[in-house]
């Protein structure tokens, strides 16, 4: 008589299945690369525009954004 106590045997693993997974696992880390790369791209844009209005500003002229509108009637203040 076989043995009563012994479970199902595990299936043969499939070779299909481990390409696909493995495909996916390499999509993954793609993507992941990808968005890694694009948050520090941002994060490098963000700084360096902050930089950029900084260094357009001195501290004596706090009013100053460094862009002067013009008035239609003229500036003349006479």
């Amino acid at each position: 008589m076989g043995s009563l106590l012994s479970g199902p045997k595990a299936p043969a693993p499939d070779p299909e299945l481990a390409k696909q997974k493995a495909e996916q696992a390499k999509i993954n880390k793609q993507e992941s690369d990808r968005q890694a790369f694009e948050s520090s791209e941002r994060n490098r844009k963000i700084a360096g525009n902050l930089y950029g209005n900084k260094s357009l500003q001195s501290d004596d002229m706090e009013d100053f954004t460094g862009h002067r509108r013009k008035m239609m009637g003229g500036n003349n203040n006479a």
